[in-house]
């Protein structure tokens, strides 16, 4: 029997079947120590992997309430970190893990940008047998900093994934309406946007309007003036960047004319939309995003989601 062959075997009667190691040892006639190295050496070489569920009983309880109140799929609630910081790498893991289990052969799915999604895709598994496709939902050009170059982050999980990337080749925000709309005739950006028609799921971060946790403000594209007009206008964060009210409806601002990104009605037409966001800071965007149905799963934190649940 081939090595590999003989650990896959020790490992299903240890783990699946509940043998003991000197059962092991008695039914395929070597030692205990050497059936306890072959286990070691399962869960060194991947052919064994061991996933803790972390995810608390309360975590699980305000995840049933999110899905019972606002009628989403499914909510994904975690333990809280040590900061900010932590808690959005946590939910990027179990994001990461979320996605991986939606995985299959020639998928396509639609990333945007932000730093949970970059969280999410450094965190993603590489297996370049599933050759899964990527497509950009949002222009990323001249973004200032790497958690919110969409270019290179399509091109990353799709290198992860042995997939092809569709970049979007086209800057997020341009100066006048008037630009926006000859680029968005341009063939290959229209063709672009046609074919995420035809995504099997997308990942969107759902951003706010604060300047200190907005990406749009950390990448340069809007400054402190925009971002005081936007709030004025009763926004309270943005998918995809379209801004959106507490209650989900869109609102039309002058930024959102200048914007090449997906719009809020294609995106619901994805048959699943993943939505991540940490922080109770970040409560009344996932509020509405709920609320306008743009998101079919949620996953954020348990801060969040209490202060989430206090909205209802």
């Amino acid at each position: 029997m081939d090595r590999r062959d003989m650990k896959i075997m020790v490992a299903k009667m240890y783990y699946i079947e509940g043998l003991s190691q000197e059962e092991i040892a008695k039914r395929i006639h070597l030692s205990r120590p050497s059936v306890s190295r072959m286990l070691q050496a399962c869960i060194k070489e991947g052919i064994v992997k061991i996933k803790i569920d972390d995810v608390s009983s309360f975590g699980k309880e305000l995840g049933k309430r999110i899905v019972d109140t606002y009628g989403i799929n499914k909510a994904i609630v975690v333990s809280p970190s040590h900061s900010a910081e932590a808690d959005k790498e946590k939910v990027g893991q179990t994001a990461a893990e979320y996605v991986e289990s939606l995985l299959f052969p020639k998928a396509l799915i639609g990333i945007a940008w932000g730093t949970t999604i970059h969280s999410i895709i450094k965190n993603i598994k590489s297996d370049v047998s599933i050759k899964a496709d990527v497509i950009q939902l949002l222009g990323g050009a001249g973004n200032k900093t790497n958690d919110t170059d969409a270019n290179m982050m399509a091109l990353s999980l799709a290198k992860s994934l042995g997939g092809d990337s569709y970049v979007l080749q086209a800057p997020f925000m341009v100066q006048t309406k008037v630009l926006r709309d000859l680029l968005m005739e341009e063939p290959h950006i229209k063709s672009h946007f046609n074919k995420i028609k035809s995504a099997d799921f997308a990942i969107v971060g759902l951003g706010s309007t604060k300047p200190e946790l907005s990406a749009q403000f950390r990448s340069g594209h809007i400054n402190i003036d925009d971002s005081e007009k936007i709030i004025s206008e009763g926004a309270v964060g943005d998918i995809c960047g379209s801004y959106i009210d507490i209650n989900g409806l869109q609102c039309h601002t002058s930024l959102n004319d200048k914007m090449i990104a997906v719009s809020l009605e294609d995106l619901k037409r994805i048959p699943t939309v993943i939505g991540v966001a940490a922080g109770e800071q970040k409560a009344d965007v996932i509020v509405g995003a709920l609320r306008g149905r743009y998101i079919d799963v949620l996953i954020t934190d348990e801060n969040a989601a209490v202060s989430v649940l206090e909205y209802s």
